[in-house]
């Protein structure tokens, strides 16, 4: 299974819709889709979808965690 695809089926498996995911984090719904196929979107200097980094992934691994920990607990973090 693919990270994009352990991705989506970690969002699934918590019940959460794409929009749910971008209000919990703050990712828009627009970056968590791409994210979900794999991808980066083109932007000015590029044309054409990307894969996406391995320092991106990392970022929104972590960021999935956070949710999950908030989730499992029902408390939000606080500094």
């Amino acid at each position: 299974m693919t990270r994009f695809e352990k991705a989506r089926a970690w969002r699934k498996r918590n019940k959460l819709t794409i929009e749910q995911l971008a209000i919990l984090t703050g990712y828009g719904p627009r970056a968590i889709a791409w994210l979900e196929k794999g991808l980066s979107p083109p932007n000015a200097s590029r044309s054409t979808p990307a894969p996406v980094s391995d320092w991106i992934w990392h970022r929104y691994k972590m960021m999935c965690a956070g949710v999950e920990a908030q989730l499992q607990t029902g408390t939000k973090f606080d500094w």
